[in-house]
């Protein structure tokens, strides 16, 4: 992905008017903890056992690393040891896990030129074996021209009611399109069941069956990062939810992964963006305060 400078960097210049120009109640960063190298482009956030896993972003090892709550410990397994079909890091954007099974997301599309998309889906035991690959399409993609603006990337997904729900990456309208996985059906055509007047970027997101809450992480043009809140989320009807932003008070980063600790407190992980080290956050809402709602 670093590899990609200039074209990065044209996305970047060409992500649309639509980005709303107002101001956001922020978060409060609790703590900040420095990430090891290996991890410098950590993409997904995932609890597990006393710690967290993670990945790289593309191009690096189809590896899950563990790390523990003060960022030590680090240690990795290589998806490939225990599968009998290769596994690759084409654009690894997200992870979440079941009691039975992690799902990464294979989804990053910066370009829209892929036509390799998938889910992996890892059984979550001490081996990491790959079950399956589920290999999805987009229903109204025509066309796999390379351009900075177009609605079939996506970085963020979710598990919710033993659904997958996947959470676009729109450079044009700067919406988000929400996109429901059948986790047992190896091949799918994907169209959009909700979408969201976002604003921003979506780069990661969270579901928290018992809180009935959805975060998502994103960031504007300008470099500005936000936590986006779903309360008391409405899985059955998806286009009646709300959501309430939260401006992350953090510069010179980009947020790429969150999870919620509980219904005020959460952590996020950003890449090193090639300046120094990756750090994962912990943020925290300040009670009754008031915030942006759409």
């Amino acid at each position: 992905m670093k590899n990609y400078c200039f074209l990065t960097f044209l996305i970047f210049l060409s992500c649309s008017s639509v980005e709303e120009n107002q101001d956001y109640d922020s978060v409060e960063i609790i703590e900040s903890i420095e990430l090891p190298l290996e991890i410098n482009e950590t993409s997904g956030l995932e609890f597990y056992k006393d710690g967290f896993m993670t990945h790289n972003d593309s191009g690096g090892e189809p590896s899950i690393y563990f790390f523990d709550n003060q960022g030590g410990g680090l240690n990795s397994i290589n998806l490939n040891e225990n599968s009998n079909e290769e596994i690759k890091n084409n654009d690894w954007e997200d992870i979440a896990a079941d009691d039975n099974y992690i799902y990464i997301a294979d989804t990053g599309n910066n370009f829209g030129t892929r036509k390799n998309l998938n889910i992996l889906k890892i059984r979550n035991d001490e081996k990491f074996v790959l079950e399956t690959k589920i290999n999805i399409k987009y229903s109204d993609q025509n066309s796999f021209i390379p351009s900075a603006k177009h609605k079939f990337d996506a970085e963020a997904l979710v598990i919710i009611n033993e659904k997958i729900a996947l959470f676009s990456k729109d450079r044009d309208s700067l919406k988000t399109h929400v996109y429901l996985i059948d986790s047992k059906n190896s091949e799918q055509i994907l169209s959009s069941v909700a979408e969201f007047e976002i604003g921003s970027l979506i780069t990661g997101g969270d579901y928290n069956n018992d809180l009935k809450l959805l975060s998502l992480v994103s960031y504007s043009s300008r470099g500005d990062q936000y936590l986006i809140l779903f309360k008391d989320f409405n899985s059955e009807n998806l286009q009646r939810n709300s959501f309430s932003k939260y401006k992350i008070p953090v510069e010179r980063a980009q947020i790429e992964a969150v999870k919620i600790i509980d219904d005020s407190t959460f952590w996020v992980t950003s890449e090193d963006e090639g300046i120094g080290s990756p750090f994962m956050y912990k943020l925290g809402l300040e009670k009754n305060a008031p915030n942006k709602t759409n």
